[in-house]
């Protein structure tokens, strides 16, 4: 009984971390025993459910925006993951639900909680009802046109700076700035 508790920890400790075979190899077993014994004892034999957490992909399908998006947030802006392989050898990223809701209050701007369905994501916290009722314009690329490109030239060469452009264009002023610096750098240097 002693070997079955320790087999027990070591599945538990693992699941996630490496696949399902190697578990099954280090363990002297077969894949189907363990799988068998992750029903037996969990109820699915299933790696994802164990975690607790939600894949990217998931999330994404909750809050109503691409996978990629969410993959974003975790590169660029912090939202905090984890790596994990399932049954075999597939990597997903997960997400801990609480960890999202922390990192959602500090980045509202992100999310469009009008999308969100209410309680979808316990626990979720009392501020999340409110920014629900206000509806977000969340703010999308809108490309450059050749025109525009010249306009921004003409008013920057009377010496407007870039918030004052940035009203008359309707655009941010770190958008006027990105594209006026990516525009000097493609022009030919006079020597």
């Amino acid at each position: 009984m002693p070997d079955l508790q320790k087999e027990l920890r070591f599945i538990e400790e693992n699941l996630g971390a490496i696949p399902l075979k190697t578990i099954a190899d280090k363990l002297g077993k077969p894949v189907n025993t363990i799988e068998m014994t992750l029903k037996r004892k969990k109820g699915s034999a299933s790696t994802k459910i164990h975690t607790g957490m939600l894949t990217a992909g998931e999330l994404a399908k909750i809050l109503k925006v691409d996978r990629n998006t969410v993959m974003g947030w975790i590169r660029r802006h912090g939202l905090a993951s984890v790596q994990r392989v399932t049954h075999t050898s597939k990597r997903f990223t997960f997400i801990d639900i609480e960890l999202f809701w922390s990192w959602a209050a500090d980045n509202k701007d992100k999310i469009d909680f009008s999308k969100l369905s209410p309680h979808v994501l316990p626990p979720q916290p009392k501020w999340v009802e409110f920014e629900r009722k206000t509806s977000k314009t969340i703010t999308k690329y809108k490309a450059w046109t050749v025109q525009e490109e010249k306009r921004l030239l003409k008013l920057v060469s009377t010496g407007m700076n870039f918030e004052e452009i940035a009203a008359i264009m309707d655009r941010t002023p770190h958008s006027i700035e990105k594209k006026h610096s990516r525009i000097k750098a493609a022009l030919p240097r006079i020597k």
